[in-house]
């Protein structure tokens, strides 16, 4: 069995038995993937302390043909993003980030940008800057990594370019309607041209700068409704960590 070695963020350790662990990551170059740590609880050679949700290590593992776990073989520690433990508002967005990644992915479908985005977010987490912007943005460059980005920068029936105050969202085209193209439609929600111009900004903004990024009052409001109308249609569900995020605001 060939040994494989990529980096890997955690996103889920329970307990199993009485020494293993069930562990999910979202490796660098597979994707995510599940696989059980075997004696994780008293190898502390091996595992030490990084099979702790966040932690960004350097994974070993291997295939058995007969089962849908991988055989999680060693971990080296690169960052414990201890910070994030010790403060249960940046716990709650780094949680957040972790459960929405883990929701949206299938195992073992590659996606380095998506693994890029999730290790910036944690570090964003960790420094503090929890500014409800950060959570737009990551969830509307997590779409976009996965293929399921909305249309915002034209009407999505008659192709034309937004133009006026106010356009219709619908998130079950995926994406905005002009007045015209949304009369008598159902389940549209109005939104503000200045958000959605706002949203394309969020599309291509520098990493780097998202920090610095700041939405309207009327721009966090309307963005935080079609986004999260749009991924929970996805979803089918509401994300736990969403509304335990909630709480604090």
């Amino acid at each position: 069995m060939p040994l494989y070695k990529t980096p890997a963020i955690i996103l889920r350790s329970i307990p199993y038995s009485e020494a293993d662990r069930i562990v999910t990551l979202y490796t660098l170059d597979f994707g995510k993937i599940k696989g059980i740590a075997k004696g994780a609880k008293r190898s502390r050679k091996r595992f030490g302390n990084t099979l702790e949700v966040c932690s960004y290590i350097t994974l070993s593992f291997f295939e058995k043909e007969t089962s849908e776990l991988v055989r999680l073989n060693h971990c080296d520690l690169i960052r414990s993003f201890t910070g994030l433990r010790e403060d249960i508002h940046k716990l709650a967005w780094a949680s957040y980030f972790i459960e929405l990644v883990d929701a949206m992915t299938a195992e073992k479908i590659k996606n380095k940008g998506l693994f890029k985005l999730l290790l910036i977010f944690l570090d964003l987490a960790e420094k503090g800057i929890l500014k409800e912007e950060i959570q737009r943005v990551f969830e509307i460059r997590l779409l976009a990594h996965l293929g399921y980005q909305p249309l915002f920068d034209h009407c999505l029936r008659c192709k034309k370019s937004l133009s006026g105050e106010k356009v219709f969202f619908s998130a079950r085209e995926g994406g905005v309607l002009c007045p015209v193209c949304a009369a008598n439609l159902p389940r549209l929600i109005p939104v503000s041209v200045g958000t959605i111009k706002t949203l394309l900004l969020a599309q291509t903004i520098l990493l780097e700068k998202v920090g610095r990024i700041s939405f309207s009052a009327q721009s966090l409001k309307e963005s935080k409704a079609i986004l999260s109308l749009f991924i929970e249609q996805y979803l089918k569900k509401e994300l736990k960590t969403k509304k335990f995020i909630e709480q604090f605001s």
